[in-house]
């Protein structure tokens, strides 16, 4: 089966896409979609049926390198007065989470070879400050959250009998599964389904995971490769 990476190595893989999705609920605004990309008749690009808004702006420092922590630069036009004005109401957007994505145009919504499932492995950053900000744009500095003060590693809890990964679900208006499009995402996408508690059942809409360690293993077979969240072999403590 064809990866994003296996594509690259393809004589013509085809213009790779990045769509950013900058979630500031956490600081009283709300969700926001957009890429630097746009079809060739100008309407937006959509994956995954979300579609992400045309936006002009200017990215770097995204790369990652084994010296630091990559600090990017997102510098947008004022004119774009929805994110002007979450700037001042929340002063600096500072705390928003920024996402994204990247795949190749030809995996987008409404080509020949659509595929939602094709994306190199998502990015996470936070929006750290604002940089300048006047009538002509606004540029913002984000950071890791391994780069946050006071950030400690793991961030995560560590669970033993417990997965923390985002499972699909069904959506029975469009009669089909709906995955998660981020880095928390499961990857299972089989059609074997099980409910909670580890029974078969012939209907995917009452696929649900117990996230176990046993839901893993039905899902991909005993013996098998398991990409379980997490941590069995952490020995338990007792007081």
């Amino acid at each position: 089966m064809t990866t994003p990476r296996a594509a690259m190595q393809e004589l013509s893989p085809g213009g790779i896409v990045s769509l950013y999705t900058l979630d500031a609920t956490n600081i009283g605004g709300s969700i926001y979609r957009f890429s630097d990309s746009s079809e060739v008749d100008g309407s937006s690009v959509a994956f995954g049926e979300i579609e992400y808004p045309y936006l002009a702006f200017a990215s770097e420092g995204f790369a990652w390198s084994s010296d630091e922590l990559p600090r990017p630069r997102l510098t947008i036009a004022s004119i774009n007065t929805t994110l002007f004005s979450l700037a001042v109401s929340t002063r600096g957007i500072q705390g928003a989470v920024l996402y994204r994505i990247r795949t190749f145009d030809r995996f987008l919504d409404g080509h020949a070879s659509a595929n939602s499932n094709m994306y190199f492995p998502s990015d996470i950053f936070i929006v750290d400050r604002v940089l300048s900000m006047n009538k002509e744009q606004i540029a913002l500095e984000l950071v890791t959250p391994m780069d946050l003060t006071d950030c400690k590693l793991p961030s995560q809890v560590a669970l033993r009998d417990v997965c923390f990964w985002v499972y699909r679900h069904y959506d029975s208006t469009l009669g089909g599964f709906v995955y998660d499009q981020t880095e928390n995402a499961c990857p299972y996408a089989g059609t074997a389904y099980f409910t909670s508690t580890g029974e078969s059942k012939a209907s995917p809409s009452l696929d649900c995971c117990g996230r176990r360690l046993s839901d893993c293993v039905l899902r991909y077979g005993a013996g098998q490769a398991l990409p379980y969240g997490g941590f069995p072999g952490l020995a338990r403590q007792s007081s």
